[in-house]
């Protein structure tokens, strides 16, 4: 709309009929942000109990495990994967691109290029997910397309994110919890760290943020209130000078 004023308005300049820029007195309409959902220690529980089985079983719990966005998660290749030191190198992501379709491109941002620490219980659903893809390959042969991609179709072929959030509907319905976005996913694994008084630096690390700020003032109703003490803490700050 603003785009279409200031069009308006070059076009009057160049008529001569106003002198100023009306556009700059007027206010852009907010951007309205989508609610944020976070499920419960019981929902999660819930909700990987139901779909352990399942064909997307690890998309969604990697994606509660450690935050990863979907793009990343469908960009995984298994040469990201330290299994050694426990860790997942993030450095891209599955993403559509007009006329060409899905393909994999470079993170979000710089920031987004990290590296995340996983558990042993991540890592044992890592070997167990490859267990069975090295089945599938087996079973296919040569009609099976080797990208070294982690998520991936039966045939090894890119996962189309829409079958993704078409089976997290499913499942979300058929095991009775809170219906989220996929993107609920990482804001409910922030949610936890936070809650559990993880250092908001080292959670916007994990994330892949552009800087804490962004995880500041996404998450700041979630960070435990200590303001209480602080003037205890500034009481007894002075009486060691005094």
């Amino acid at each position: 709309m603003l785009q279409l004023l200031n069009q308006a308005f070059n076009q009057a300049v160049k008529w001569k009929r106003i002198k100023y820029n009306p556009v700059n007195d007027a206010n852009p309409p907010a951007v309205r942000k989508e609610e944020m959902k976070i499920w419960s220690y019981d929902a999660i529980k819930t909700f990987l109990e139901h779909c352990r089985g399942e064909r997307h079983y690890l998309t969604f719990f990697l994606a509660i495990y450690t935050g990863m966005r979907r793009g990343e998660i469908l960009g995984l290749k298994w040469s990201d994967i330290d299994f050694v030191n426990k860790t997942i190198h993030v450095e891209r992501s599955l993403a559509y691109i007009p006329k060409k379709g899905y393909i994999l491109t470079s993170t979000k941002t710089r920031k987004s290029n990290r590296i995340i620490p996983i558990s042993d219980m991540v890592v044992k659903e890592l070997v167990n997910y490859r267990k069975q893809q090295e089945i599938w390959k087996e079973q296919l042969g040569e009609q099976y397309q080797e990208e070294d991609l982690v998520i991936c179709t039966e045939t090894g072929s890119k996962q189309d994110p829409r079958n993704v959030l078409r089976a997290l509907k499913r499942l979300i319905t058929t095991s009775n919890v809170t219906q989220i976005r996929f993107h609920d996913f990482r804001h409910t694994h922030a949610s936890i760290l936070i809650s559990k008084g993880v250092d908001v630096v080292k959670v916007s690390k994990r994330l892949g943020h552009a800087n804490a700020k962004i995880t500041l003032e996404t998450y700041a109703h979630l960070i435990p209130n200590e303001d209480n003490d602080l003037a205890d803490i500034f009481e007894k700050a002075l009486e060691k000078i005094s």
